[in-house]
């Protein structure tokens, strides 16, 4: 069974609101020490779309420095606009992100052709692996399984899906199943509460904001799954839900940020809570 865990990165923040790139690589060597598989920064966890593009690129080159290719870095390059995404997805490129995520384009409606384009522009633009990011709640946008069917023909790598739709994601694992090699085309579960689910319908992995905070859980997830021991893995899927639950109280990653410092503190590691305006 092949099942990864990509923790969805926090960015922190110092006191002037400048990325703290300190306690960004020491929570990167971190992670990497308590077993997950990979690490995609400036998605939303990481506020990117609150990151302008020098600092999303500066983000991404001080994560692949400090994971050092000990794990995949699928670097989150999403914008509004083609051309943007585009220039970001170059420089990710150029710091030697394993690969490119990026979400639906937003703002504006799109039709499922214009979505098509954008990431077949993407894909043009870089020999990179290209992976599409699916969040309806954010970006106003879906991304249909006819669309990921085309886009999977086309070279796409896979998706994270975040539509918090259980169903849309067997629709997404039976595009995944139809492609010519199975084993190139990853979806991963975006939603910490389906995440044992999700492996059992056969995702290649999760992309998950938790493990931010409790690596552990979700790496023992992934092995009791491994290891056939499914009752450990009910239980483990059951305290994930709930500690999931409590850090998810209050303002939009507060929890989260602040019990990922209190946790780096215990380490001896200095870790900002503080989040980038509108949401700090």
């Amino acid at each position: 069974m092949r099942i990864s865990i990509v923790t969805a990165l926090l960015t922190p923040f110092d006191d002037h609101g400048a990325i703290d790139h300190e306690a960004l690589r020491a929570h990167v060597d971190d992670l990497i020490s308590e077993g997950v598989d990979g690490i995609m920064p400036c998605g939303t966890s990481g506020e990117g779309p609150l990151l302008d593009e020098a600092e999303a690129a500066g983000v991404i080159a001080t994560v692949v420095e400090g994971a050092a290719g000990r794990v995949p870095v699928l670097a989150h390059v999403g914008r509004a606009a083609t051309r943007q995404t585009v220039r970001l997805g170059r420089q990710a490129t150029e710091a030697g992100a394993t690969g490119i995520t990026a979400c639906v384009p937003y703002y504006y409606a799109l039709e499922e052709g214009q979505i098509v384009d954008h990431y077949t522009t993407l894909m043009a633009s870089t020999r990179t692996p290209v992976y599409a990011y699916t969040i309806p709640s954010r970006t106003g946008n879906e991304l249909s399984p006819d669309a990921v069917r085309a886009l999977a023909a086309a070279g796409l790598a896979g998706l994270k899906d975040s539509t918090k739709s259980f169903e849309q994601h067997l629709e997404y694992l039976e595009v995944a199943r139809a492609v010519a090699d199975p084993d190139s085309f990853d979806v991963f579960m975006g939603s910490d509460t389906m995440v044992l689910d999700a492996f059992e319908a056969g995702a290649a992995g999760s992309v998950t904001v938790l493990a931010n905070l409790r690596p552990d859980l979700l790496v023992s997830l992934k092995k009791a799954l491994i290891a056939g021991e499914k009752e450990e893995a009910k239980s483990l899927q059951r305290e994930i839900a709930q500690v999931r639950a409590e850090v998810s109280r209050g303002p939009a990653l507060s929890g989260i940020k602040a019990a990922v410092a209190r946790r780096l503190s215990e380490k001896g590691i200095t870790y900002p809570a503080r989040l980038r305006t509108p949401l700090g």
